[in-house]
């Protein structure tokens, strides 16, 4: 018998590349501030996260990014911006090829009301899971205590028999702090190699 009932997917860095530093480059030289103050102002304050956590509407959180980093950008062309920062990941599309079909699938991420919809449309890889738990639709985001909830209620199993993978190591230890199995990734070889122990993968 496989070892795990479920897998549960972060979006990020595990099944798409996602450089956040794309975007503060290209806003900095915009608001003739060093890139590194522009990802301070925003993703180490508290602003990103409130997005992520449904607090602000996109229309808002660009105001208050603005506010921060003023810069003559219109709001068309900062979706743009801060859309434009994923690239695909194929070792993981043909990874998750393989599972689909296998065992229930569920992606489990911090994103927001402008970055999901964006990847919807252009990866199909994040099609025809079993759930989604986005931290903008739950009000809540990694590694707060009720988004692990919400995935332990959405798979209706035991957490153990849900293997959670993740490439940031807090989420990681705060999954296994809420019973569930979890892997930190680091790239798809040892993953793919977990999974064929766990007879998952031929």
């Amino acid at each position: 018998m496989p070892a795990y009932a479920a897998l549960a997917f972060d979006l990020g860095n595990v099944l798409i590349r996602v450089d956040h530093h794309r975007f503060c480059r290209r806003l900095a030289a915009a608001a003739g501030l060093d890139p590194e103050e522009v990802y301070a102002r925003i993703f180490l304050s508290g602003l990103e996260p409130s997005f992520d956590c449904g607090r602000l509407s996109p229309e808002e959180f660009y105001r208050q990014v603005l506010h921060q980093v003023p810069a003559p950008l219109p709001y068309p062309e900062f979706c743009r911006l801060w859309c434009d920062i994923f690239t695909p990941f194929p070792a993981m599309e043909e990874l998750v090829r393989r599972l689909k079909g296998r065992l229930p699938l569920f992606l489990v991420s911090n994103t927001n009301a402008l970055h999901f919809p964006y990847i919807w449309e252009r990866f199909p890889l994040v099609h025809g899971f079993s759930g989604y738990l986005l931290s903008y639709r739950l009000n809540s985001r990694k590694p707060e205590p009720a988004f692990y909830e919400a995935l332990a209620r959405e798979i209706g199993n035991d957490p153990a028999a849900c293997l959670f993978v993740d490439d940031k190591l807090p989420f990681v230890e705060a999954a296994r702090i809420h019973g569930f199995s979890a892997w930190h990734f680091q790239e798809p070889e040892g993953l793919a190699r977990h999974l064929r122990e766990m007879r998952l993968l031929e």
